[in-house]
């Protein structure tokens, strides 16, 4: 009996043991993968950063490790990358802030001219008048001149000398940051911030934006929120609908070419909600190569716009879809440094400090509001006064939802800029889970620049020597992204290489470049890695995508570019020359270098 028992068992045994091998390898033979690459992978993960081959199978990736265990997948069909021992491969780039969209609208409208830092006065009235005499248009708008440079010589083109070029239609001429504006008489007059002697009215809330002569009236020179005031009013362009689906298309190519995977789009409802329309449309057609995070912007003018526009941002969430996130809602709290808008703790020699948006109860009204509705929060911050407001304002959120708990996770609120954070205030960030997305490429100023700040008293001097605290945040465990800000980058690298060079270095040099003096090295990034990291699984945090994108992981899409450099190791003077060879997304091949 027992020795028919243990027959039994044996004969029971094998049965199984095939059984497996036969459900092993009818895995295997279902696990062929559709792609294999090999080489050097940072996978920005913290343990097991690197490895020597990924798998790909139906968009995602199915095995990290080792090239022996990489090899098990491989099928007649499977297309296999062999980089081992060239440069290195890994996650997709994430843009924290840019403003690509719509720059590529405007490179594709009729009526807009643009301009460089260099031109002067002249220069400009002259690019006006070419494009008038080419074009007629029922506005024209223009891009690209330098406020520091034309304030060294105290000349602004004015309003009368833009009247003489066109005066019939509105004129709106943005600087490179997009903080300032030169305008006819016509967009000053139909956008209604002028009373009946055509002086700003008393009660126009930015009356202090709008530059006036020695007589009381406005000179055509406006800034920040003034600015945004008098071109949403009076110069909206008219041919949008066109070229939407062009600018979108531009868009990705070029951010797929730099190794972008993923980007915030910071101009998103500049012209209504017509970029979150065709993003959704081209995303329903299966053309989107990038995920794309959308920002509505309002504006601090009244209290029944700031509701209504609240609203809007809430509505605009329908377009969503899967490569598509319509949840931000962008502010600014101040201006810029430079220029003596930015808000800061302590007053320049001339008792300025900037001014602050939104007081801190507004802020904290809207933040509250939009993260109950489901909206991010992120908000241009300069000044460490403006810092200050936005942190009491977030603080004051995440209180609340540790008590109601209205939100299941920390929520991600946002800042974007952030020249200048006052000490007290990193454990705050870092407790209350807000992403920082840096500005550490404005790390490196020219020191002609360096001397109009001096000069100019824009600023107190403490702030001349400090700025961008990029490893600061890092130090303290803050959620950290990389932004190029776009177009606005001040003549900033776009690519994320020439960014990690400034942030390694504090300086660069290349052919657009020539700025070799580092600014503040100790916010430098020490830690090649924790730079990677920031570009790609911290840029998934920011975009609530950190569980499926971000990092070379088992489960995730596979988003990941090939670059011809080993950054990690590679001279530190030579990271803005790598090049990007390929770029994935979801397992395709978006982007390949000829």
């Amino acid at each position: 009996m027992k020795k028919r028992n243990s027959l039994y068992l044996g004969l029971l045994g094998a049965c199984l043991v095939a059984a497996l091998s036969l459900t092993m390898a009818s895995c295997t033979q279902e696990t062929v993968a559709d792609l294999v690459v090999y080489g050097k992978i940072f996978t920005s993960e913290k343990q097991d950063s690197l490895a020597e081959a990924l798998v790909v199978k139906d968009g995602k990736y199915v095995y990290v490790g080792s090239k022996e265990g990489a090899a098990q997948y491989i099928g007649e069909q499977t297309q296999v990358i062999d980089r081992t021992g060239q440069g290195m491969i890994m996650a997709g780039c994430t843009e924290g802030h840019g403003h690509y969209i719509v720059s590529n609208f405007l490179k594709n409208s009729k009526s807009v001219l643009f301009m460089t830092p260099k031109d002067t006065s002249k220069d400009i009235l002259e690019k006006l008048a070419q494009k008038v005499a080419d074009v007629k248009s029922t506005y024209y708008f223009g891009f690209g001149w330098s406020y520091t440079e034309l304030d060294k010589h105290h000349d602004f083109p004015t309003k009368d000398q833009i009247d003489a070029i066109m005066a019939d239609v509105p004129v709106y001429l943005s600087d490179l940051e997009g903080h300032k504006g030169l305008v006819n008489s016509y967009c000053l007059e139909h956008s209604g911030i002028l009373d009946e002697n055509g002086k700003v009215r008393d009660d126009f809330k930015y009356k202090s934006f709008v530059e006036v002569d020695a007589n009381g009236y406005p000179t055509g020179l406006v800034r920040e929120q003034a600015g945004t005031y008098v071109r949403s009013r009076a110069c909206v362009p008219d041919d949008g609908n066109e070229i939407w689906f062009k600018a979108i298309t531009d868009t990705q190519q070029g951010l797929n070419a730099m190794g972008y995977t993923a980007a915030l789009e910071a101009w998103g409802n500049q012209m209504g909600t017509a970029t979150f329309e065709a993003l959704n449309a081209m995303d329903k057609e299966g053309k989107l190569t990038y995920n794309v995070t959308m920002s509505y912007e309002i504006e601090n003018l009244t209290p029944e716009e700031t509701e209504k526009g609240i609203q809007e941002a809430i509505d605009a969430m329908k377009f969503s879809s899967k490569h598509v996130n319509a949840n931000i809602l962008k502010l600014f709290e101040d201006g810029t440094m430079e220029t003596g808008t930015g808000h800061a703790l302590l007053p320049a020699a001339s008792g300025n400090n900037g001014r602050a948006i939104w007081s801190t109860q507004e802020l904290s009204d809207i933040t509250l509001k939009a993260n109950k509705a489901g909206l991010t929060v992120h908000v241009h911050t300069m000044g460490d006064g403006a810092v200050r407001n936005v942190m009491d304002a977030y603080e004051n959120a995440f209180n609340i939802n540790e008590k109601e708990h209205f939100s299941p996770t920390v929520i991600r609120n946002q800042m974007v800029h952030m020249r200048n954070v006052a000490p007290e205030d990193y454990d705050r960030l870092a407790r209350c889970g807000i992403v920082c997305v840096s500005g550490i490429l404005w790390h490196w100023s020219k020191e002609s620049t360096r001397e109009y700040f001096r000069t100019s008293n824009a600023m107190n001097e403490k702030y001349f020597y400090e700025a961008y605290p990029y490893q600061s945040f890092l130090n303290h465990g803050i959620h950290t992204t990389i932004h190029t800000d776009a177009p606005a980058s001040s003549g900033s690298p776009k690519d994320p290489f020439g960014i990690m060079q400034i942030a390694c270095t504090g300086s660069l040099v290349n052919n657009e470049v020539d700025c070799p003096e580092p600014f503040d090295t100790k916010e430098c990034v020490v830690n090649r890695a924790d730079f990677l990291r920031s570009l790609t699984i911290e840029g998934a945090y920011q975009m609530y995508s950190e569980n499926e994108r971000g990092s070379i992981k088992e489960g995730k899409y596979a988003d990941f570019i090939i670059i011809d450099k080993d950054v990690l190791t590679c001279d530190v003077q030579e990271l803005h020359n790598t090049q990007v060879l390929n770029t994935f997304f979801e397992g395709k091949c978006v982007y390949e270098k000829k």
